[in-house]
């Protein structure tokens, strides 16, 4: 089970949910994630979930009200606790490592992250593909922590760089982009060693893109 969903489920059992609510919304992030959103009945989300879709309607009144409930809370709550947690862990790293072992521990950290939640983030990523309304939600609680990563960055990057913060950034998102398509929608198997070596190339690429003529 997603780390998400772990913690997703212990927030909605902080909120008094029914054993049945938790249930349906652990269901339907599986099916979501595995199926498509589009794909997915109410009836499977009931029978996956072991409950009668009279449930879903009761508590969700009907199947996008589920999805809309999983996108909030991922979005609003969890998701900016994660980002919170990363730029912590970036800062005090940022503080004892150069920029290429900054940027190796940033794309080990966050393609960890992708393979513990891979079922949560197939939905928010296939859903911001088609919804407005949650690109404009994710900019707002993600602004500000945007801007402390490019701040770090850069600072690490330090003057010889020929990149800003903010394309290190899409930079490194570039990369991870890549290896998220590949092991979870792809389902490319990797080893540890095969992915320690893929790290290290993909650190390269970006060590020789931030410091390209600068010499």
């Amino acid at each position: 089970m997603d780390q998400i969903v772990q913690d997703f489920l212990a927030l909605t059992n902080d909120k008094k949910m029914t054993p049945a609510q938790v249930k349906v919304l652990g269901a339907a992030i599986q099916l979501f994630a595995n199926q498509g959103y589009a794909s997915t009945s109410t009836a499977s989300v009931a029978k996956e979930a072991g409950v009668s879709q009279a449930v879903i309607f009761k508590y969700f009144s009907n199947k996008e009200g589920l999805l809309e409930q999983i996108l909030a809370i991922a979005s609003e709550n969890l998701l900016p606790q994660y980002g919170e947690h990363f730029i912590q862990k970036l800062n005090q790293e940022a503080g004892k490592n150069s920029f290429e072992q900054l940027i190796a521990f940033a794309l080990k950290d966050r393609f960890e992250f992708i393979c513990a939640n891979g079922n949560v983030l197939t939905i928010l990523f296939s859903q911001v593909m088609v919804d407005d309304q949650l690109i404009a939600r994710l900019q707002t609680v993600f602004l500000d922590k945007f801007q402390s990563l490019t701040q770090i960055l850069e600072k690490v990057a330090g003057p010889k760089a020929t990149l800003s913060g903010v394309d290190i950034l899409r930079l490194v998102g570039s990369q991870l982009l890549l290896l998220f398509l590949e092991t979870q929608r792809l389902h490319l198997k990797m080893s540890e060693e095969a992915v320690e070596q893929r790290i290290l190339a993909m650190t390269d690429v970006i060590v020789n893109a931030v410091y390209q003529h600068s010499d």
